[in-house]
Order: structure tokens, then C-alpha cells, then sequence
């Protein structure tokens, strides 16, 4: 969130009167940006001599007119004052009047924007995710200044940046948002952040695809239980797995899907057979260790070798299995041929 308050120092434009002030000896300062509920925009002093009577009157965009009293400023000591102003961006002409040393002065221009906001509280359901159709749809507490969107590609690389400017829509408008992504691209995360009109913002951050990396559980000739001696290669996965859940929870629906596949040994039908029941065995031992998420297996038997071999060769490096954190079915291009998964639980 935007806290950070700035100081801008203004200087008077003298005109005729009675008085010669410059804007120098009245010290003019201003607190321009303020968090609504939390602080206040202020007009700052630090005369270098005595003022009495000081008063600060103003046309502010929006067509009123405010009257800032200021009153007394002793030299040499700080003062404040409130602008007040409720949440919004505007902007001020004023002349500034008072008397000093028993003389009064008047027609100095004075001119400041002030801005007044809070970080919006953002609402993105689920649904409101649309990988597909490239857009996220975004609803705000506060009326919407822009919209910031980066989405990043499974493989970490920036896939596009969007910035939306905002209309002004009223809180709880729905905002849509939408990118540009390449055919054989894979939606991997997304940052976005929603400011309001005095550019406090607020933000979330999701993963939409996470390959999670693993040591491959070996299965005995033929067979597809997960043994004893091989569920510490599960461990580290499950714990990836929780972690991801968590950085979603409440902002995205994800699914784990579990791929198997086996080497050229054996008959093509037979291995297929074989990946697609070692995949939801895999599958059901994370559904017993506590991943609450949406689960599914399909088995690719021997179709998508990591290494290519000739028929029916043993190879260790092609009996493995895929774990995907995704919103959607992985993509075919990501080593996926096929979608017809079957849910495990």
C-alpha cells in the first residue's frame, strides 16, 4: 500500500499591498497527499517574522470555494493547518491575506493540488480469471484511478504489461482487463495492482500454472502401488504443492493433475494402461496427505517420451510423472497430448 507522504515547497507571487511580504518570510509549505481516515493534507509555515490575521482563500476545481483560516504565525515557529478536504484529487488557486507588522498585505497567489485517497480493497472471484478468453475482471472499494497488469509465462518470462487507465468507475463496478498472449505462451502467474484517483493502491499476486519439480517414484515391473520405500520422494512435492495452494487461497480455483508415463517396454495398450493407473495412485497419495485441492490422473503411456528410444527399450528416464498446479488442463505443448482426465477426488 502507498503510505508515503511528500512536502512541496511553494513560493507567493507578491502583488501591491499595503505590506512588502515576500513569499519567502511566510514559509510556505504543503502535505499534498494524505491517507482518508489516517491523516490530513496541510499547509505548512515556518515565517521568518510575526503575521496575525492570516487567512488563505481558494477556488478549488471542482467549483467550490474554501476559506482556510490560518490566523497567527509567530517567527520562527512551525504551524499547520488542515486543507479541508474529503477523499479525491483536486486542484487550488488561492491569495493569501493576513497583516504584519500592523500593516496589511493581500494578492498572493498560491496555487497546489491536493490529493486524498486510501488503497482500494480489490475483489476477484475465481470466475473472474479468464485464461481462456485473455481478461481478469476486478472490482474496487474505491473509485478506480488505473490498473496495473503483468502476467508472466510459466517459464518466468514476462508474457505482457498492461496499464489501464481508469474512468473514475464508481466502487464495485466491474473492470475489465484483458492481455495479449502467445499461441504456445503458458499463463504461469499474474501481479496486478489497482490504484485510486490519489494513487494509493492495493495488489494481488496468483499462480495460475506451477510444474512442480520431483524425484520420480519407482514402481516395481508391472505394478503400481506406491511402495513404502518411495513416499519420501513425495514428501517434497507435497509440501511445493501446499505452498502453492496457499498463495491462490481465496483468489483462484487450481487443480493438480498428475500425468504418468512409461518407457517402449511392452505392449503400446498395456503401457497405457499401466501410466494411467501408476499416475492416479500418485494422485491418491497426495488426496491422503491432505491436498484439499481438485486432483486428476491420466496416463500418456509410452506416447510423449522425455528421451526418445527405439521400441521396447528400457529406459528409467521415460517411466516418470508429471505434477501440475494449473487453472486449466495443461496445454497439449507442455507434453499433455491428450484431456482426458479422470478425477481422482
Amino acid at each position: 500500500m502507498r503510505t508515503a507522504l511528500f512536502t512541496i515547497l511553494l513560493g507567493l507571487l507578491p502583488s501591491a499591498a499595503t505590506a512588502q511580504v515576500s513569499g519567502d518570510e511566510l514559509g510556505f509549505g504543503l502535505k499534498a497527499l494524505a491517507h482518508y481516515g489516517k491523516e490530513k493534507p496541510l499547509l505548512l509555515f515556518n515565517p521568518s517574522r510575526a503575521f496575525t490575521g492570516v487567512t488563505v482563500r481558494c477556488d478549488r476545481s471542482d467549483g467550490q470555494q474554501i476559506t482556510i483560516g490560518v490566523g497567527s504565525l509567530a517567527a520562527g515557529r512551525q504551524k499547520s493547518v488542515v486543507v479541508p478536504q474529503g477523499k479525491g484529487v483536486y486542484a487550488y488557486k488561492c491569495q493569501v491575506a493576513g497583516k504584519s507588522g500592523g500593516q496589511a498585505f493581500a494578492g498572493f497567489a498560491l496555487d497546489f493540488d491536493v490529493k486524498v485517497g486510501q488503497p482500494p480493497l480489490l475483489q476477484i472471484a475465481p470466475a473472474d480469471v479468464d485464461e481462456a478468453g485473455r481478461k481478469i475482471t476486478v472490482r474496487l472499494s474505491e473509485p478506480c484511478g488505473k490498473i496495473e497488469l503483468d502476467i508472466q509465462g510459466d517459464d518466468g518470462n514476462p508474457i505482457d504489461n498492461v496499464v489501464l487507465a481508469g474512468k473514475g468507475e464508481l466502487p464495485g463496478t466491474p473492470i475489465v482487463v484483458g492481455w495479449k498472449q502467445g499461441p504456445d505462451q503458458v499463463m504461469g502467474s499474474f501481479r496486478l495492482r489497482a490504484y485510486d484517483p490519489a494513487e494509493f493502491y492495493n495488489g494481488v499476486e496468483s499462480v495460475t500454472f506451477v510444474d512442480i519439480p520431483h524425484d520420480d517414484v519407482v514402481f516395481e515391473s508391472g505394478k503400481w502401488d506406491v511402495r513404502p520405500s518411495e513416499e519420501a520422494k513425495l514428501l517434497a512435492p507435497l509440501d511445493d504443492i501446499q505452498k502453492a495452494l496457499k498463495k491462490v487461497q481465496g483468489v483462484l480455483e487450481v487443480s493438480l493433475y498428475i500425468g504418468g508415463y512409461t518407457d517402449t517396454v511392452g505392449q503400446p495398450g498395456d503401457n497405457l494402461e499401466l501410466s494411467r493407473k501408476r499416475a492416479h495412485s500418485i494422485a491418491k497419495w497426495f488426496a491422503d496427505h491432505g491436498v484439499k485441492t481438485a486432483i486428476l490422473a491420466q496416463g500418456f503411456g509410452e506416447g510423449v517420451p522425455k528421451v526418445p528410444t527405439p521400441d521396447n527399450t528400457d529406459e528409467v528416464r521415460n517411466r516418470r510423472a508429471s505434477y501440475v498446479l494449473a487453472t486449466q488442463p495443461p496445454p497439449a505443448n507442455r507434453g499433455f497430448p491428450a484431456r482426458n482426465w479422470s478425477k481422482v477426488r
